[in-house]
């Protein structure tokens, strides 16, 4: 037991979309996590989608008939303009998921039927604790193997889309995001992972995290839109330090930051898919050429090390690395691509401990 107790974190899990802020972390079902966007393998023309929510969920957790979420996709495509690369986005359309008992059920706005799979999963999130709070305080450690997210779960809604149903013409390139809302009201939006708890970090205030996940995905206000990324040059800036080295000069950190702002994860179906994409289309468009593969998230992905080594060590840095390489559990090659729940005594005994150390409720 007291193995078990040591191995417990001993600081809030602020990881990734995990309990970014005040707001989410008092409404646990609408705590989105991660959100991941892929091509079907082997499945032409269609999308994967993977949203999790509520982190450390006991095991008798379960949605709720008042959260409901909805995951949000539009047209992208590459354009230029003064030299700077963006995206530009139009032709919104939705999956709407919500809690019909028994069920959970997911439709499209233009009514297009959706492969689901709901329920708890472990959480395919993996990252060392340690090395993301130290970085946020200055210090770049060594990689260690230690990944805080053992033994945890979430509630997952893996959605495979036909692109052709939602799109009379459907693109190659799509942008995904996703928002969760509880009595009307939004809770939390996620795009591309970390980028509240990292891009966002509260090292100097004011925290902007919980009004960032108030905002209307695609349609935050410029003028409001500047203060973000006033805030994520300010932290890219201390993250470059870490290495002794200035990698990021100052017009194409701004640059970074204008990209990395507009948060949505963007997948170009075209594209082969290898592993570790993520990325991959935004570091083509700062390197100003033309992107090589899928871009969007996979669960595999080691997104902690790529994100870091952008920030750390710039655009064609050496790998930054946290020692944390994989989920905790072995991931299905298949849909829904995710682990099943880890139900053990060790995992029960882990979450409830953390639970009560994070102050998290049993139901909301």
């Amino acid at each position: 037991a007291l193995g078990i107790l040591l191995a417990i974190p001993t600081a809030p899990i602020a990881a990734s979309d995990h309990l970014d802020g005040a707001l989410t972390t008092s409404h646990r079902a609408g705590d989105l996590t991660d959100l991941f966007a892929f091509p079907s393998p082997g499945r032409p023309g269609f999308l994967t989608i993977i949203l999790n929510a509520y982190p450390l969920v006991a095991s008798d957790g379960r949605f709720q008939d008042r959260v409901s979420y909805t995951i949000l996709l539009r047209r992208a495509s590459i354009r230029t303009s003064d030299g700077r690369a963006f995206f530009e986005t139009r032709d919104e359309t939705a999956v709407h998921c919500a809690f019909e008992a028994p069920d959970m059920t997911c439709r499209s706005s233009s009514g297009a039927d959706v492969r689901l799979d709901a329920g708890m999963r472990s959480d395919p999130f993996f990252l060392n604790t340690d090395f993301f709070s130290h970085a946020n305080e200055g210090k770049l450690d060594p990689p260690v193997d230690d990944n805080v997210m053992r033994g945890g779960n979430i509630l997952a809604l893996a959605l495979e889309i036909d692109l052709r149903k939602l799109f009379a013409d459907p693109p190659s390139m799509i942008a995904v995001a996703a928002e969760a809302t509880s009595n009307g009201a939004r809770r939390d939006r996620v795009g591309r992972p970390e980028f509240t708890n990292v891009g966002l970090a509260p090292r100097e205030e004011p925290d902007l995290r919980d009004a960032y996940n108030l905002e209307q995905t695609f349609q935050v206000p410029e003028a409001v839109q500047q203060v973000y990324r006033t805030k994520l040059e300010n932290n890219i800036a201390s993250y470059d330090a870490l290495d002794g080295r200035q990698d990021w000069q100052d017009l194409d950190r701004q640059a970074l930051a204008r990209l990395m702002a507009d948060d949505f994860l963007v997948v170009d179906l075209d594209k082969p898919c290898p592993a570790n994409s993520f990325l991959e289309i935004e570091k083509s468009m700062l390197r100003r050429t033309v992107h090589e593969t899928c871009g969007g998230r996979r669960p595999e992905d080691d997104i902690v090390d790529t994100l870091y080594t952008l920030y750390v060590a710039g655009i064609n840095g050496e790998p930054v690395r946290d020692g944390v390489d994989r989920p905790a559990m072995p991931l299905s090659s298949s849909f829904p691509y995710l682990a099943t729940p880890d139900l053990s005594l060790w995992s029960r005994f882990r979450v409830f401990v953390g639970r009560k150390f994070l102050g998290i409720p049993d139901f909301d």
